[in-house]
């Protein structure tokens, strides 16, 4: 009852928290059947009425799709993009980024370049890479300061180098000089100490053990207290205090999560895969403690148009789609919003790491509300109709099925939709001529009702309700006459329906 009176901004708040609620679970790693590192871009939509509100973080992308009419784009996409200045600064400033090949990595990665090595260095200590980690004296700051000066001035730029690479080098070596020089007349000892925090991998149980000296949560957390306050003498001067600080918390974080040995290699192995966006949940290792990936959710709500339309909710490669090219891939499926959504997935780029879409289907009246479905009349006897079907079985059928007249040749459900959709694509090209139809069904059709002769190739005679499981008895009883459905999966597999009658 609340739900109707919430104000979009209200509902746009309630999805932003679910998504919030989703990534603290991810975060966890729970059970130890899921990594901690793993992480993922996100979209959640919610039809009410004639509102359609949306939440998102990572790559994703909305877009209303009318059956007349330009599309509309509802959410914009949202993604870290590693080229605009904004976000460049930002991860200069995280420190411990380095972007490659159209990813972001949060490992620290060979390279040769002292320019871009500065620029990604994690800590002052990183940017000045002494051979005993940290310089003995200001005298050795100074030493090292102007050699590395000399290689990465502004005016001393090699052929090709690009020039803001080597303005944020100078800028922040400039900064480093200053802090280290502050930090060893505080405190040379501490400085070693502090050197030792900033340079512990805590991300792996192996590296959270060597910073503590414990594999026990509960000492760890003790231990991690007592470095802090240690540390608490190098608050003023050291520009690196807060991540020093927030790595002893990892630590403990790492220490106290759940995990099996056999699959902790395979876990910790994804501290090495890079990113395609810094925007994403999960992906604890990107965000802790130098948090280069950020979660956060970007929403959007409008009110839907009369008449029918689509919703493209796009994640991964396949919200990099125009507008055009979501309309012409599937100008014909405009009724059928699962083999329009299959149809995105199946052009993406197939070497993305994510390529997911779903396609909901609205209409809406001037008199009513929004329906996922346009119901048609009863037609027949009693209420019934009269439907002919294409089957694509599959080998994983959790049971046999006495109606088929052979085994599947798909291995799994996904490659039997990837079959029906091809076939469903080539019968709404060709819907006026009903032998393409007969054709494909005499051929492919895995149900026994596929060697009928003549025109009753697939035809299952006329349906009353209750006779078939839901899924294909709602989209037998919702398409229009000598229309065909969507792509329908049943405990026989999935279906192209037609209606006859």
């Amino acid at each position: 009852e609340k739900i109707h009176s919430y104000e979009d901004d209200e509902l746009r708040s309630l999805l932003n928290r679910a998504l919030e609620a989703l990534d603290a679970e991810l975060l966890l790693g729970a059970g130890g059947a899921a990594s901690a590192f793993s992480g993922c871009c996100a979209l959640v939509a919610l039809v009410l009425g004639r509102r359609l509100v949306v939440a998102g973080v990572g790559r994703v992308r909305v877009v209303l799709l009318p059956e007349t009419g330009p599309p509309r784009p509802v959410l914009a996409l949202c993604l870290g993009d590693f080229e605009s200045p904004e976000e460049r600064a930002r991860l200069q400033g995280v420190g411990g980024a380095m972007v490659r090949d159209g990813l972001l990595y949060s490992s620290p990665l060979e390279c040769s370049d002292d320019a871009m090595r500065i620029v990604a260095a994690r800590h002052v200590f990183e940017v000045f890479q002494s051979e005993s980690g940290v310089p003995t004296d200001v005298k050795q700051i100074k030493s090292i300061y102007r050699k590395l000066a000399l290689r990465v001035h502004p005016d001393k730029l090699p052929e090709g180098a690009d020039p803001s690479i080597y303005k944020m080098a100078f800028a922040r070596l400039d900064s480093a000089k200053d802090a280290l020089e502050a930090m060893i007349t505080e405190d040379a000892a501490l400085c070693k100490e502090l050197y030792r925090v900033l340079n512990s991998e805590v991300r792996t149980r192996a590296g959270a053990i060597g910073l503590l000296g414990t594999e026990d949560a509960d000492d760890a957390e003790k231990v991690s207290k007592g470095l802090r306050k240690k540390l608490e003498k190098m608050r003023h001067v050291a520009p690196d205090f807060d991540r020093a600080e927030a790595v002893c918390c990892e630590a403990v974080a790492t220490l106290r999560r759940a995990f099996a040995s056999e699959s902790l290699p395979r876990h910790e192995a994804l501290l090495k895969e890079g990113l395609s966006t810094s925007r994403a949940m999960g992906a604890r290792d990107s965000r802790f403690p130098y948090p280069l990936v950020q979660m956060k959710p970007e929403s959007a709500s409008v009110h839907l148009p009369d008449g029918r339309c689509r919703v493209a909710l796009l994640c991964g490669a396949t919200a990099t789609f125009s507008d055009d090219i979501l309309v012409s891939s599937t100008a014909r499926l405009a009724r059928q919003p699962k083999a329009s959504a299959l149809r995105w997935c199946m052009d993406a780029d197939q070497q993305a790491a994510c390529a997911s879409a779903l396609c909901i289907s609205v209409a809406c009246t001037a008199e009513g509300p929004a329906t996922k479905r346009q119901r048609t009349s009863a037609a027949g006897p009693e209420g019934s109709v009269r439907v002919r079907h294409i089957l694509f079985a599959h080998l994983q059928l959790r049971q046999p099925d006495p109606m088929a007249r052979r085994p599947g040749t798909a291995r799994t459900v996904q490659e039997a939709e990837v079959a029906a959709l091809a076939v469903l694509e080539k019968l709404v090209l060709a819907d006026k001529d009903p032998n393409v139809f007969l054709r494909a069904c005499r051929e492919l059709s895995d149900c026994q009702s596929g060697s009928q002769p003549g025109a009753l190739s697939g035809d299952l005679g006329w349906l009353s309700r209750g006779q078939q499981e839901v899924a294909f008895e709602d989209a037998a009883f919702s398409i229009g006459l000598k229309s065909f459905s969507d792509l329908v999966t049943s405990s026989r597999g999935v279906h192209i329906i037609q209606r006859l009658a």
